[in-house]
């Protein structure tokens, strides 16, 4: 049985935002969560004067907020001020803690690009493609001397985001661009994965006639196809498919609509999540 955690404080009646991670935190065991959970993700301006507010009157530490109002003004580092809060709190671990401070004092040392270049990276493996999209886009469009290898990388992430979010065209544009900058194998089998994704099989095939360079990629992608048909085929997926199939056929219709229409607002609520805000 895990070790019983003692919470302090209020839970706040107006919740805290965290804008470098967008979400709303009720208590300071919350931020504590946020903030070790999302070391990655913040900078200097996560930790000022709203915040120090909102510990004070909505969590009723007051002690906590004075100390870390003092330690701003002396202008102590964000890592100080985080670990000030998580040892007060007593949330996590202490290699938790540690883990976190070092995250920001690495942080502290990074140029804005890289930065940015560190969250997107960060948000993309995460899942957050809409903060990937806007922290990926911002350095393309401000940093006009970017070395092309470095276009070519953000442009390959991107079209793997878009891959995912089932925009295949826009996928392949992007894999495109990224090949042409790059020159990376990897992101022209991509690119002529998502043209696979996008096209009939008809079109497809007649796509690889007309290009030459594309036929002895497009081996390799119809070996890693029959590859992830194997996985899937073998995935929790297909077998909870398998078993809809079987209420079907046994006749237990209420069920197995009930099973279906729960499957598909969890798909619609993960797709909307993703895609929010891009267009």
């Amino acid at each position: 049985m895990s070790k019983p955690i003692l919470c302090i404080g209020s839970y706040a009646k107006t919740p805290y935002h965290i804008e470098k991670i967008g979400r709303n935190v009720y208590c300071i065991e919350e931020l504590c969560y946020c903030i070790v959970r999302n070391a990655f993700l913040l900078d200097e301006e996560s930790f000022d004067r709203d915040l120090f507010d909102w510990i004070e009157y909505e969590c009723s530490l007051a002690k906590l907020a004075d100390e870390l109002r003092s330690m701003a003004a002396k202008r102590c580092s964000m890592a100080s001020l985080a670990g000030t809060i998580l040892d007060y709190v007593g949330y996590n671990t202490r290699r938790e803690v540690d883990r976190t401070e070092e995250i920001l004092r690495e942080n502290a040392g990074m140029d804005i690009y890289r930065k940015k270049l560190a969250r997107a990276d960060f948000l993309m493996k995460n899942g957050r493609y809409n903060m990937a999209f806007k922290e990926y886009e911002f350095l393309l469009a401000n940093t006009p001397d970017i070395d092309r290898q470095l276009r070519g990388r953000i442009e390959h992430n991107e079209g793997v985001m878009y891959a995912r979010l089932f925009l295949f065209g826009k996928a392949a544009d992007m894999f495109l661009k990224a090949y042409e900058d790059w020159g990376r194998k990897e992101s022209y089998l991509q690119y002529l994965s998502a043209v696979r994704m996008n096209l009939s099989n008809k079109e497809y095939i007649s796509f690889i006639a007309d290009n030459d360079d594309a036929y002895e990629a497009s081996m390799e992608i119809e070996k890693r196809m029959n590859e992830a048909e194997q996985l899937y085929a073998a995935s929790d997926d297909n077998h909870a498919i398998g078993t809809l199939s079987v209420i079907k056929a046994e006749g237990k219709m209420h069920e197995y609509y009930d099973q279906i229409g729960q499957m598909t607002e969890e798909l619609k609520a993960e797709y909307r999540e993703l895609v929010k805000d891009k267009k």
